[in-house]
């Protein structure tokens, strides 16, 4: 079997710590969970018959802006069952949907639909098939998948207005009048919200499987599939019903999923053929700082190339630092450190001994990737899941402080920070955008505050939860305040402060390393992986 090449990587660093990706090799690789390697360093391909086979056929459905929209139609997978590219007829992309800087296609209800070859899939053998899904209306049932048959779709998934379910069907003799198996969920479709869906059909077992956000939510027994070799593969639309909503990363396969496919394969894992992949929930990166190509900022109006650090992920944007803000060597290499005095040594230099309030934000290239023009601006979609992961150390007699936040107009939408209570404590706190009263909050002891320590926060969208990790270990899980609703924050990401209506509060004195940003919620494993990647230096060296 041939590798699969399109799950998710870290860049290759260019001699300025910057991701080395031409945007060809963007548009390749398309979203990117953490994980695989692409560009100068990606493995070639090889044949081998240990490792679970992969996906037959993969269609991104997502292209970074000014791409060739084509390259997201086509078949990522075209050596393992034929090139079944998809056709489009009245479908839309969408901006910043799913990944803020992303276009998404998107499918308006009553026209907009997919189209692949008939030999794509065949419903009358084992199958299994996925799809990241987001439904924004349900007036109708709806369909996002389908197969053309004779007399009816041979399968039809997507959601029912009379059980409001996900719901997957599949015709288990011919003929227009045969019976029909189904499978609904037993959880409610949150609209707006991304969910994944998977269908898989066993012929041996004769087993039909719905599988939300890689939970076996339903299995249907005693089926018996049928297929038409002439009827097409069908996204956003079934027989009658149309999708309205998004989809992204579509996938085909000739097997039965596991749970492994899902949460990803161990190399210690047998069946995995001793290759370590990331699985189908893993949450794509959206930014990466390492620190190691920033420069230490003097005065922020002297040069635009100065006073920032560069994005490591596909998505180039930048981190810029405030004036007396620096780049320091740690335990854990390059590192942000923030206080509260200039960073000059000379005494007769101006700045030297100067007083300052320092801080990183987020910005995003609006110009021309060779004549930039930044603009401070998000990086995260705060709407949907979302996990940020970075390292901090700092100086716990200095008070409560701010490690990261979401800047919302005159308040955090979320803040991670130190508070100086009960021995000191780390605190994740998520605003429902009304008051400080309707604040979701999370926390965990912060033992040895003053060593290096890896703070994880993940917010599950669909499942209304917050969690908390410190050095790859579940801290806290907490459900959200019920006056929170899914809110897009309008602000930069905010490193070493937060904002109040007041202004800006808990400004950090100590070192940040590491910062990453992905959108979608991590698992356990998940971050218990990300940390064993990380874990370069043992925490409190340096």
């Amino acid at each position: 079997m041939i590798d699969d090449d399109t799950t998710a990587f870290r860049p290759v660093r260019g001699p300025a710590g910057r991701a080395a990706l031409s945007l060809a090799t963007i548009a390749a690789v398309t979203l990117l969970p953490l994980g695989a390697a692409t560009g100068a360093s990606a493995a070639p391909h090889v044949t081998t018959l240990d490792r679970p086979s992969p996906a037959t056929a993969i269609w991104g459905l997502e292209a970074f802006a000014g791409m060739p929209r084509e390259q997201s139609l086509a078949d990522r997978q075209p050596a393992l069952r034929g090139d079944t590219p998809l056709t489009g007829t009245t479908i839309d992309w969408q901006d910043d949907t799913r990944m803020l800087g992303i276009q998404t296609v998107g499918f308006d209800g009553t026209s907009s639909a997919l189209s692949a070859s008939p030999s794509t899939l065949d419903t009358a053998d084992t199958f299994s098939l996925a799809s990241w899904v987001r439904l924004t209306d349900t007036s109708v049932s709806r369909v996002f998948a389908s197969k053309a048959g004779t007399h009816r779709a041979t399968l039809s998934v997507g959601y029912d207005r009379a059980s409001n379910r996900w719901q997957v069907r599949m015709p288990s003799t011919g003929g227009r009048h045969g019976g029909s198996a189904v499978a609904r969920s037993t959880s409610t479709p949150a609209v707006g919200l991304w969910t994944h869906l998977a269908v898989v059909y066993d012929a041996t077992a004769r087993t039909l499987t719905l599988r939300v956000d890689g939970v076996a939510e339903a299995v249907t027994g005693n089926v018996t599939g049928v297929d038409d070799p002439g009827g097409e593969v069908r996204l956003g639309r079934g027989d009658t019903t149309w999708w309205q909503g998004n989809l992204a990363d579509a996938r085909v396969y000739d097997r039965a999923l596991v749970d492994a496919d899902f949460t990803g394969w161990p190399a210690t894992d047998p069946a995995s053929g001793g290759f370590a992949e990331p699985g189908l929930l893993r949450a794509p990166l959206a930014g990466s700082w390492y620190f190691g190509g920033g420069t230490p900022c003097y005065e922020e109006d002297l040069d635009p190339t100065l006073c920032s650090v560069g994005d490591d992920s596909a998505f180039g944007r930048q981190l810029a630092l405030t004036k007396g803000s620096f780049i320091t060597d740690s335990a854990r290499g390059m590192a942000l450190e923030l206080d509260d005095r200039h960073w000059i040594d000379d005494p007769s230099d101006p700045h030297f001994g100067e007083a300052t309030r320092e801080y990183a934000r987020t910005q995003v290239n609006v110009g021309d990737p060779r004549s930039p023009v930044w603009q401070d601006g998000p990086v995260l979609r705060t709407d949907q899941s979302f996990t940020v992961s970075t390292w901090v150390r700092l100086d716990p007699a200095r008070g409560a402080q701010t490690v990261l936040s979401q800047d919302d107009g005159e308040r955090s939408a979320f803040r991670l920070g130190y508070e100086p209570v009960d021995g000191g404590r780390w605190v994740f706190r998520v605003s429902a955008g009304v008051d400080d009263s309707a604040t979701t909050t999370v926390s965990a002891p912060a033992t040895g505050a003053d060593q290096w320590h890896q703070l994880v926060v993940v917010l599950a969208a669909r499942h209304r939860q917050v969690r908390l990790y410190v050095d790859g270990v579940p801290a806290g899980t907490v459900g959200m305040n019920p006056a929170w609703q899914p809110h897009q924050a309008t602000g930069s990401l905010l490193v070493g402060r937060s904002t109040s209506p007041a202004g800006p509060e808990g400004w950090l004195y100590g070192l940040v390393s590491d910062l990453d940003v992905y959108q979608g919620a991590f698992s356990d494993a998940d971050v218990q992986r990300h940390h064993a990647e990380q874990q370069v230096a043992e925490p409190g060296q340096g």
